[in-house]
C-alpha cells in the first residue's frame, strides 16, 4: 500500500480550510517538518503512548487471569460473575469472560469518563501539563502493578485506563501546533506512528511469559515515563512561551 501511494496521483481537496492551514507563516519557510523539535518529539511520543496503550489492552485479560486474587463463593455464584469464574484449589477465580465483563463494563467505561474530564479540564490547563501530570500518574499507577499489591495494584489497572484515554488526542494536537501549512503533512506522520502498537505489545508479551503479568507491566511504565519527559519539556521543544513573549512585545 505504501508503495501504491507513493505513485498514485491523489489530488489535495479542495474544500475550505477553516483552520487556515494553507495559508503561508513564517513557520512555512522551514525547509522540513522535522526541523521542529516538538514535531520530532509528538512521533515519538505517540509511537509510545499507542504501544503502552496497545499492550495494556491486549493483556488485560492474561492480567486478571493470572493476577486477579481470589473471589469470594457468594460473589462467584452472584448474577454479576454468574458462568464467569472458574474453581481452582477450592478458591474462585474470574475466567476469560469474567475478565472481558470486566474490560467492558468498567475499563472502558473508565476511559470514556477520563476523555470526557480530561477535555473539559484542559480549557482550564496548558494542555502540555495536564498530558505531563496524567502520564507521571500512570507511570505510578504501572510501578503499583509491578509490584504485585494483590487488589491495590487491580485497581490500579483500571485507574490506568482512566489517566492515559487523553493521551493520544492531546499528543496530536501538541504536535501540529505552530505548522501552518506543514501541519497536513505532520498529521500524517503523528498518525503512521501507532505502529508502535504492533511492536512493542511483543517485548510485553515476551516480559509475561518470562516472568509473570505483573512485571510486564514494565513496557508500559517505561513508555510513560518517556512521554512524561516529552510533555514537560514541550514548551522548550515548541518555543510556545518565547512565541508569545515577542507577541506581546510586537503589541505593546
Amino acid at each position: 500500500m505504501s508503495v501504491a501511494f507513493y505513485f498514485a496521483d491523489v489530488p489535495d481537496l479542495n474544500t475550505e480550510d477553516e483552520y487556515h492551514l494553507s495559508d503561508l507563516s513564517e513557520t512555512t519557510a522551514q525547509s522540513s517538518i522535522w526541523s521542529h523539535p516538538h514535531f520530532v518529539g509528538t512521533v515519538l511520543a505517540q509511537f509510545l503512548y499507542v504501544a503502552a496503550q496497545a499492550g495494556i489492552f491486549s493483556f488485560f485479560i492474561n492480567y486478571m487471569i493470572e493476577e486477579m486474587p481470589s473471589i469470594s463463593y457468594g460473589l462467584a455464584g452472584s448474577w454479576l460473575f454468574k458462568d464467569r469464574t472458574i474453581l481452582r484449589e477450592g478458591t474462585y477465580y474470574v475466567n476469560e469472560q469474567g475478565s472481558t465483563f470486566l474490560l467492558g463494563t468498567s475499563g472502558f467505561p473508565l476511559f470514556l469518563i477520563g476523555r470526557v474530564s480530561g477535555a473539559v479540564i484542559m480549557r482550564k490547563l496548558k494542555a502540555h501539563r495536564v498530558l505531563g501530570t496524567s502520564v507521571v500518574i500512570n507511570v505510578f499507577l504501572c510501578g503499583i502493578v509491578v509490584l504485585k499489591l494483590g487488589w491495590i495494584s487491580v485497581t490500579a489497572v483500571f485507574l490506568v485506563f482512566l489517566f492515559m484515554s487523553i493521551i493520544f488526542p492531546t499528543i496530536f494536537a501538541l504536535g501540529i501546533y505552530g505548522l501552518g501549512v506543514q501541519a497536513k503533512r505532520a498529521s500524517g506522520f503523528i498518525v503512521m506512528a501507532i505502529r508502535g502498537g504492533a511492536i512493542m505489545p511483543k517485548l510485553m508479551g515476551h516480559l509475561g511469559d518470562v516472568y509473570n503479568m505483573s512485571v510486564n507491566f514494565l513496557m508500559p511504565l517505561g513508555c510513560f515515563a518517556l512521554i512524561a519527559i516529552y510533555g514537560y519539556l514541550w514548551s522548550r521543544l515548541s518555543k510556545s512561551d518565547a512565541q508569545i513573549s515577542l507577541f506581546n512585545m510586537k503589541e505593546h
